[in-house]
């Protein structure tokens, strides 16, 4: 699985205008308006570990918005301008005609995304942070038919495999539903696995996490516990 890192720099601005009321009773607020810029660069590996094989391939956007919208942005991929709305044509036309201005952000990829990559990388290839690992049944849930829930936060790297076990048995996928990778906004992400479960007496179910974190695969259990098979920890 390969890693993605982003980084943006944006440029914001904000212009307040004031109309006069139309009457003193019916006085509206000032109305706001956005206008802001975000200079995006994405990295996407080739699949290999941070920081062996060839570099990743590396995308960089230009993007300005108005009053929340996107209207104009410029994409290393189509190497010009782009309107993406018709309030961003004439600066596309106008932009796409300056050729030094075109070669200027065509080398962006270069002298900003993977001049900043450069320092990220070094940054994130070698941390690793351990999961914390808990397991609950959800809120509702029935003694017969349980849907039990386990979540895996605050760990980096992202590249992760959750697997459910019940007595020591590698669970039915069709039972077992997953959230989206989730960014805690630190630098850690988080996950929830669920399994729908339909629990006997003396069963013991077991979430069972393989992180670059861990030197083995590390388990939390869920019941009764009982004699558990090689492999899995408790």
């Amino acid at each position: 699985m390969g890693f993605g890192i982003l980084l943006v720099v944006g440029i914001m601005g904000l212009v307040v205008l004031s109309c006069p009321p139309v009457a003193e009773s019916a006085a509206e607020p000032p109305a706001h308006f956005l206008y802001q810029r975000t200079s995006e660069c994405s990295f996407q590996s080739n699949g290999s570990e941070a920081g062996s094989g060839p570099p990743p391939r590396v995308r960089f956007l230009d993007r300005y918005f108005y009053d929340r919208q996107e209207f104009l942005r410029f994409d290393s991929d189509r190497g010009e301008y782009e309107a993406v709305t018709t309030l961003g044509e004439p600066d596309a036309r106008y932009w796409n005609s300056r050729k030094d201005l075109l070669e200027d952000r065509r080398r962006a990829a270069d002298y900003f995304c993977r001049h900043n990559y450069g320092l990220a990388e070094s940054f994130a290839s070698g941390r690793k942070i351990q999961p914390t690992l808990k397991i609950a049944p959800s809120e509702g849930s029935l003694a017969q038919n349980i849907l039990l829930i386990c979540t895996v936060d605050k760990f980096f790297p992202s590249k992760i495999k959750i697997t459910w076990f019940r007595n020591g048995k590698e669970e039915d996928e069709a039972r077992v539903f997953t959230t989206d990778l989730i960014r805690n906004g630190d630098w850690t992400f988080q996950m929830a696995v669920m399994l729908e479960a339909q629990p006997e007496r003396g069963d013991v179910y077991a979430c069972q996490v393989e992180h670059a974190s861990f030197p083995e695969p590390v388990t939390v259990q869920w019941g009764q516990a009982i004699p558990q098979p090689a492999g899995l920890m408790s």
